[in-house]
């Protein structure tokens, strides 16, 4: 080309349009460099061999091939069950969070723990310096190993207390022993499961904190939180409560599994997808005999599991409660993330057998059910909250001082979407600051930008900005086009009676008379009743819409929630059997397909869309047989004959002897007088850390530190010594 040709193209280009494309060309080509380092960005990883890694990787290895688990307050209760049954299948390593080692020594003996799979440390939750320091000697102890399990077990209870205990931080007791340092151990555990091919962290939440239950909702006091006052100011000596109000024992208990169960949930929406942990938590069941109850009058104490096995039926055993937990650790079913695990989906039965079962029955609210009568428990409005959860988490995170990861979603690792991204992300980048320039210009700028001046002023002045550079049509026709465009509403040929008979083939070939229950609707033949109705105070539960007909309502849920719960909060009537997809009862239609509503789950939508559910509303008639009424004549004689044994069971136990009530407390006894008689003459400890003190050291690991250090020292020398040759 003569230069002649080429200066007078380029005349032909603006100066401003040339600059700008030259910077493109040159952010482009930048980034393109960039991208080809990335190809190197693995030797980032390589580490020169170093004694502080040798050490770790030998600190590692004694592990073996098991999995790591971290488990609070091991010494006792559910916390001790749990670690026998991991123990029992030699495939775990259990690390305990105990207060008391010399206990934990006595326990470990009564219990026959093999010490070679079970290493406990010293670990005070009522103490953040304690926290950091179990965390500290956590880190020594997995050397290059990844911590597959966390489960955050450790609790106290003190209803009968009138007046607030502290910790030495100044919060509640209950509050920082259940909640706070939970809280902030997970945040210092999470870290330290990366590269684990199956991490879960689990805690335990109750009945008590989930108000859909009778245990939780009609047993005062009921699990609130309300507006979180107390722990916005910190939560600290005087405020002993979250909600800011004045302090009840027992409801500080059930507000912080309230707690758990939230921050559980906020877990999994934060980090499950990029972390791939997954975050559950789980009620075993009342586990009547606990120490949980040790602040409880000796007549409760005895009465209490009576009552539980008798008259509610939820009664539990220690074993029974750490099988489930360790279920929820071990089995591959519980490796999903956001479920809130509990067991026995179907009504109590079985109440007449009670005597002749020492009070065991099976059910919803009965200790029977096993390894495979495992669900996914419904969570209250509480627990689902979403405003309240994003609160209380910010809140806990100041009062606790955690520092969490940062919260992002996967990305795909492609180096080509990589340049494509860097390069529009500077056109978006162009482009957002041109739109945010036109947006604030001249002096109604100045007006928004000074928020000393009254909001309605500066509001009006926004206003005035908006509407100048609004776009919105003057042609009515044109509007009117625009708006049926982006409506959403389908083209006028497709209606409902188009719909059913694409439904046809679909319903020849499985007959809805074999996968429902008999006397009910059909929801086909209805017709639609207009838009569908949002119920109130639904519209920030989630972020994808689900609209039930015939009942033509609308909630909000999030996606991968399951339908059951969505249907629960929606009020929606659908009948369950086996809650296992096998019976076909809870039969609803999603596209034109029968599908089990127990075991599906909402999907994602595009905007603008809905998640479509109609379902076979049952007849009042078998609606009456399935849900007496309170108060009805059928529900007082249900009532009556299903409570009838329990209550007899419940006299004769409650007067007679307890024999196991006896034995439990002499146990209890036994223990403490071990305890102090080890503490007395100060025998030998059991072999753990207690990292309140300086841990003593090793006189391997000195013996192999020396050497090298003498070995590096000597091969340095002799290199100087050559070079000067």
């Amino acid at each position: 080309l003569k230069p002649s040709c080429f200066a007078g193209c380029c005349t032909q280009v603006p100066r401003s349009g040339l600059r700008q494309s030259m910077l493109m060309l040159r952010c482009s080509s930048l980034l393109l460099l960039l991208q080809a380092a990335q190809g190197f960005k693995w030797m980032a990883h390589i580490k020169a061999p170093s004694i502080r890694n040798v050490l770790k990787s030998r600190a590692g290895s004694k592990f073996g091939d098991k999995k790591l688990v971290v488990i609070t307050g091991t010494s006792s209760g559910l916390g001790l069950a749990t670690t026998k049954a991991l123990l029992r299948t030699e495939k775990y390593h259990v690390i305990g969070g105990v207060r008391n080692l010399e206990k934990m020594s006595v326990v470990a003996e009564e219990e026959g723990i093999n010490l070679d799979h079970f290493t406990p440390v010293h670990l005070d939750l009522a103490s953040y310096a304690s926290v950091h320091r179990f965390v500290e000697e956590l880190e020594k102890l997995r050397g290059d190993r990844p911590i597959d399990r966390l489960a955050c077990n450790a609790a106290v209870y003190q209803p009968t207390l009138d007046y607030p205990k502290w910790t030495e931080d100044g919060h509640e007791q209950q509050h920082q022993i259940n909640y706070f340092s939970h809280f902030l151990l997970t945040s210092k555990v999470m870290p330290m499961m990366e590269g684990s091919d199956d991490a879960r962290i689990c805690m335990l939440g109750s009945v008590t904190g989930n108000d859909n239950t009778v245990g939780g909702g009609g047993v005062y006091p009921i699990a609130d939180l309300k507006e979180l006052d107390g722990l916005e100011l910190g939560c600290k000596k005087p405020i002993a409560m979250m909600d800011g109000y004045n302090f009840n024992g027992a409801k500080a208990y059930k507000d912080t599994k309230l707690a758990c169960m939230m921050t559980c949930n906020m877990l999994h929406e934060r980090f499950h997808r990029s972390t791939g942990i997954a975050f559950s938590s789980v009620y075993p069941g009342c586990i009547a005999e606990t120490p949980l109850f040790r602040e409880k009058r000796p007549w409760f104490r005895k009465l209490f599991p009576v009552f539980m096995k008798y008259i509610t039926g939820g009664f539990v055993g220690e074993e029974e409660a750490g099988q489930r937990l360790f279920q929820v650790l071990h089995d591959p079913r519980c490796r999903k993330s956001g479920v809130y695990w509990g067991w026995n989906g179907g009504p109590r039965e079985g109440r007449e057998d009670s005597l002749e079962k020492g009070g065991q029955i099976t059910g919803a609210g009965g200790a029977g059910g096993g390894w495979d009568s495992i669900f996914e428990n419904d969570q209250s409005g509480k627990v689902l909250n979403k405003d309240l959860m994003m609160k209380l988490w910010k809140y806990t995170t100041e009062v606790t001082g955690a520092e969490w990861p940062e919260a992002f979603q996967p990305k795909s690792p492609c180096p080509t979407l990589k340049v494509i991204e860097a390069a529009t992300s500077i056109l978006g980048v162009i482009e957002e600051r041109a739109r945010m320039e036109a947006s604030r210009q001249g002096e109604g700028a100045q007006i928004i930008a000074n928020r000393d001046l009254p909001r309605e002023e500066r509001r009006k002045s926004l206003e005035q900005m908006l509407l100048a550079l609004d776009k919105t049509p003057k042609d009515q026709k044109q509007l009117e086009d625009d708006l049926l465009r982006t409506s959403g509403r389908a083209p006028a040929a497709e209606k409902e009676h188009d719909v059913v008979e694409q439904l046809k083939p679909v319903l020849k070939q499985t007959s809805i008379e074999e996968v429902v229950a008999p006397e009910v609707d059909d929801p086909l033949l209805e017709e639609e009743k207009g838009p569908p109705t949002m119920i109130p105070g639904h519209e920030h539960l989630g972020d994808t819409a689900v609209v039930f007909q015939p009942q033509n309502v609308m909630t909000m849920a999030r996606a991968g929630q399951p339908l059951s719960e969505v249907a629960s909060q929606a009020d929606v009537f659908i009948r369950y059997k086996c809650r296992k997809g096998e019976c076909k009862t809870c039969a609803v239609n999603i596209d034109g397909k029968w599908v089990s509503a127990c075991q599906t789950k909402i999907e994602p939508q595009a905007p603008g869309q809905h998640f479509a559910v109609r379902v076979r509303p049952v007849s009042e008639a078998q609606k009456r047989k399935e849900k007496v009424a309170f108060f009805s004549p059928e529900s007082v004689q249900d009532g009556f004959f299903n409570n009838a044994f329990g209550v007899l069971g419940f006299v004769k136990e409650g007067l007679a002897a307890d024999d196991d009530f006896e034995v439990r407390m002499a146990r209890e006894r036994r223990i403490q007088q071990m305890v102090a008689e080890k503490a007395k003459h100060g025998s030998q400890k059991l072999r753990g850390v207690k990292v309140d003190a300086p841990a003593e050291k090793d006189g391997k690991s000195n013996n192999f530190v020396l050497p090298a250090l003498f070995g590096v020292f000597g091969f340095m020398l002799a290199m100087v010594q050559s070079m000067n040759a």
